[in-house]
């Protein structure tokens, strides 16, 4: 699969995770028109965004069986517990599209709560991905890096709904400290790409105060520029094949 259709999955799920993490929370003092909007959207974004990514999968997956993530019955015991928090955000948004205009302020905050855990999930499982068969650095460092990519999923919910804002300035570091947890080995592999890199921190930090016509599209390159720089790391990443046993295996099964 094209590096450019990795990037515009990868992209597209960012998206619709960063917003289940941040809307919510703003619509629980938000207007009936934005609640319905969102209630009639949520749904089929998220569906939208589980086949898209396992259409990916089934063009390219290697990355998947490096972690079990192949299908429920033989599913790792990270696949299932990903595979259970989509189900249940999914659930939740199927609720809030047929009962939205009885969901008190509360409801929707606890909305947030499983949109913010749904992004978590995604961020973990983008970065087993990511891993495939390559090197790993073990799993505090695994789940350090996994975290990192949450900014971007805040930030390009946030950059969706109008101009850079705190998300936007902290995913560029974010970004730069994930690179520094991963492997030496692509680390190394990875010097080429490392001005797509820098391009996309700089982009994203800088975008706080570059003039005001120009702070959106500034932190949407820098943010395209980083999701190239996730998924080149992951064809990297691939190409390096140094393993021949799952990794974690303590989380296996």
């Amino acid at each position: 699969m094209s590096l450019v259709l990795v990037a515009a999955v990868l992209a597209f799920n960012l998206l619709v995770f960063g917003a289940h993490a941040r809307l919510p929370f703003r619509l629980a003092d938000g207007t009936d028109g934005s609640r319905r909007a969102w209630a009639l959207a949520a749904p089929p974004a998220l569906l939208a965004s589980l086949l898209l990514t396992g259409a990916a999968l089934a063009r390219q997956p290697d990355a998947a069986l490096a972690w079990g993530m192949t299908g429920p019955l033989a599913a790792s015991l990270p696949a299932r517990l990903i595979a259970l928090v989509m189900l249940a955000l999914l659930l939740a948004d199927v609720v809030v599209a047929v009962g939205w205009r009885r969901l008190e302020p509360a409801g929707w905050r606890i909305l947030g709560a499983l949109g913010l855990l749904g992004a978590m999930a995604h961020a973990f499982g983008a970065e087993l991905l990511r891993v495939g068969w390559g090197p790993v650095s073990g799993l505090v460092l695994l789940l350090a890096a996994a975290a990192l990519r949450l900014p971007l999923a805040l930030a390009a919910a946030e950059l969706a709904a109008g101009p850079p804002g705190r998300a936007s300035l902290a995913a560029g570091p974010a970004l730069a400290l994930a690179f520094l947890l991963w492997p030496e080995t692509l680390r190394r592999t990875l010097r080429p790409e490392l001005a797509t890199l820098a391009a996309a921190v700089l982009l994203l930090v800088a975008a706080r105060w570059t003039p005001a016509t120009l702070r959106r599209a500034t932190a949407v390159a820098g943010l395209l520029l980083a999701v190239f720089f996730l998924a080149r790391a992951a064809d990297l990443s691939a190409s390096l094949g140094q393993r021949e046993i799952l990794p974690a295996s303590l989380l296996i099964r």
